[in-house]
């Protein structure tokens, strides 16, 4: 049968070790993976670290020893590395010890001061809850105690080669069809989990290249995500062809927009939305391939919003589900726990249009999800709903992380809104000193470390405060005003305990930014580094809740010093929201004799070159006052100082002699002496 075994063996670490090398060393088996401590030499080490560069891979046995550990995110993501016919195996201790043990696979995710050799969080419980009801091989010692139940045998799937199953040729002919169709009509290309969506793309392409005379760009979030398309392109295509696919990262491809027959965007549901819709408004043949749901984060969220996005700009666009496993049949056990046990199962929940005003607000802990399983479900499910990269260590961190909390709004047993809160600071003074020198780095306190010091305010950092890390609403819910309502209670439950300072960090946009200044929150740091999968920097924002506030003087020199440092920090952020970001510091006013020479430069009598520093002064000056394009290009030029090449191509420019024509014409009105 084309199935994966699921075993959980508990007992005794070393018999239980020294029985399973003895049954290895019996059977040769092609490719033994291993997850923990005691590894074989002919096993393949897999590590919380290295575990995603294994996807795609395949082995005969994974071997979890859960002694050593047991780190969710790996667990449930390298399981579908397991061939039919292959076994996953989990040792580990008695459930009834194992439970009551420290997970120090999980030391990533608790928070300053606590020791994961000693803390017992509650992730381990939960899973072992999780098991009971799924369809696996449980043994204690040599007792066996749960049986599988054998799924029924599953109709053949074959399909001529290349293709690995009747979907897979589907989707061959509906890329196809993106190529030689009407343009604009994006392919949209969903499974979950070894069905063979990002394969079918480098197979695609090998059989297109030979009728495109431009080439094949494929993109995703990491190369390593592109890898499987790009290899089985290369087994396929003549190596005559090889470059005619190319992989380019999305800053690359966002900031040269290369001409492509065809644009491949492997796992879309890791990019946002924003970066999605700029590759749609360029290109205008692509194919979106994509996991809807599982351990890599979410998928639901771009069904949901991005998909909403072609049904206006792109009213053809067709999708495809490819349903059938390639790997091993439909209703595999290891699947089915795995879905199950880390709550990876979607359960859409359909919501009336307007809410009916009488809502509770409820607030959880860790401690509470034990008995409130079914919340857990909804909470993580919205969670990654919202936010692209949601993954089973989040939900491994609402269980182990004391420091964490939901809030929800809730009717009749539904979580409508939900935020994820993070209790921080009240660090001792020395060890905010610290941190401030750059001495000492701890987990758990992104927003006192970040304020000890990227903004040198190591006071701050023993106050007590609390951080928003997500906040979501059910997509049928939005734009009624939820998220402001929340944080609005998140305010109320702040004050009623004694927090000074509110705070939130995230991939900046303007869409979120002015979401955050809308209840209040001011900039006090953007990030140096963009994020390589979203292109967007890191912003914190805070607001003050006690009266001997510090934040203003931080907000205030944090939009001063944007424009000064965006042509060497941000020249790839989004012009318009460095604008809404920046206030320049306010210098002397312009001189008449300066404003002469702008006026003589606007009626083509003076060169750019001999007057930007003039126009800088002056844009710094009347920025506020001044038309949406008009303000957007000169920030651009001045304060980012992007290539006439660029300001051409991002607002559509014929070069620089046109982009100075604009600005005379525009400006002759607006500069008098």
């Amino acid at each position: 049968m084309k199935i994966r075994l699921p075993i959980i063996w508990q007992g005794q670490r070393q018999l239980l070790l020294n029985a399973t090398l003895t049954w290895l060393g019996h059977n040769q088996f092609q490719r033994l993976y291993w997850l923990g401590e005691d590894a074989p030499e002919a096993a393949t080490l897999i590590t919380a670290g290295n575990n995603y560069q294994h996807l795609g891979t395949e082995c005969d046995v994974l071997v979890v020893n859960a002694f050593s550990g047991f780190p969710a995110d790996a667990v449930a993501a390298i399981s579908g590395c397991v061939k039919a016919g292959g076994l996953w195996l989990v040792l580990c201790p008695e459930f009834r010890l194992w439970q009551q043990q420290a997970n120090p696979a999980h030391s990533s995710l608790l928070p300053y001061p606590i020791d994961a050799t000693e803390y017992q969080g509650l992730f381990i419980r939960f899973w072992l809850q999780q098991i009971t009801t799924a369809n696996l091989f449980v043994f204690h010692g040599q007792q066996l105690i749960q049986q599988l139940a054998w799924p029924t045998l599953a109709a053949s799937n074959a399909s001529e080669p290349p293709f690995a199953s009747k979907d897979q040729a589907k989707a061959a002919q509906a890329i196809c069809r993106v190529v030689t169709g009407h343009r604009r009509r994006p392919l949209v290309l969903t499974a979950d989990r070894g069905r063979g969506k990002s394969a079918i793309l480098g197979i695609t392409a090998a059989q297109l290249v030979t009728n495109i005379k431009q080439p094949i760009i494929i993109t995703a979030p990491s190369p390593q995500a592109a890898a499987i398309a790009v290899n089985h392109f290369k087994q396929l295509a003549a190596e005559s062809d090889h470059d005619c696919l190319q992989f380019m990262p999305l800053d690359e491809l966002l900031l040269k927009k290369p001409a492509a027959a065809l644009l491949m965007i492997d796992e879309a549901a890791a990019i946002p939305t924003p970066i999605l819709q700029q590759l749609v408004a360029h290109y205008s043949r692509i194919v979106f391939a994509t996991t809807e749901h599982g351990y890599e984060g979410t998928g639901r969220g771009f069904t949901v919003r991005f998909q909403q996005h072609l049904n206006k700009h792109c009213p053809g666009w067709q999708k495809l589900h490819l349903q059938q496993p390639i790997r091993y049949q439909i209703k595999d056990p290891l699947e089915q726990l795995i879905f199950s046990s880390f709550l990876l199962q979607s359960h859409p929940v359909n919501f009336d249009q307007q809410i009916v005003p009488g809502y509770v607000v409820k607030t959880y802990t860790a401690a509470d999800w034990l008995q409130q399983i079914n919340k857990l479900q909804q909470v993580f499910s919205l969670l990654s709903l919202a936010h692209y990269q949601t993954q089973v260590k989040d939900l491994a961190s609402l269980l182990d992380n004391p420091d964490l909390m939901v809030m929800t709004f809730e009717a009749t047993d539904t979580v409508l809104a939900c935020a994820l809160l993070s209790a921080e600071g009240n660090l001792p003074p020395q060890l905010a000193k610290q941190i401030y020198y750059g001495q000492r780095r701890i987990q758990g306190h992104l927003l006192a470390q970040s304020l000890a010091f990227h903004c040198a305010k190591p006071e701050l950092a023993t106050r007590n405060l609390l951080r928003v890390m997500r906040i979501a609403v059910q997509p049928e819910l939005q734009r009624q005003k939820l998220g402001q309502r929340l944080l609005q209670q998140i305010e109320i439950f702040a004050t009623q305990h004694n927090i000074d300072y509110l705070g939130t960090s995230y991939g900046a946009n303007i869409n979120l930014l002015q979401f955050w200044q809308q209840a209040g929150y001011t900039a006090v740091r953007l990030g140096q580094t963009a994020d390589k999968a979203s292109g967007e920097y890191s912003l914190l924002m805070l607001k003050p809740l006690i009266q001997e506030d510090v934040s203003n003087t931080l907000t205030t020199e944090f939009a001063q010093y944007l424009p000064n440092q965006a042509a060497v920090h941000y020249p790839l952020l989004a012009t318009q929201l460095l604008l809404a970001l920046a206030r320049p510091q306010q210098t002397s006013p312009i001189t008449p004799q300066q404003l002469e020479q702008l006026q003589l430069f606007c009626q083509q009598k003076r060169p750019y070159e001999l007057v930007n520093h003039l126009l800088l002064a002056w844009f710094n000056q009347q920025q506020n006052l001044l038309p949406a394009q008009l303000k957007q290009t000169l920030a651009a030029k001045l304060w980012q100082q992007q290539s006439w090449q660029q300001l051409s191509a991002n607002y559509d420019f014929s070069g620089k002699k046109a982009i100075i024509n604009y600005w005379q014409n525009t400006l002759v009105n607006l500069i008098k002496t």
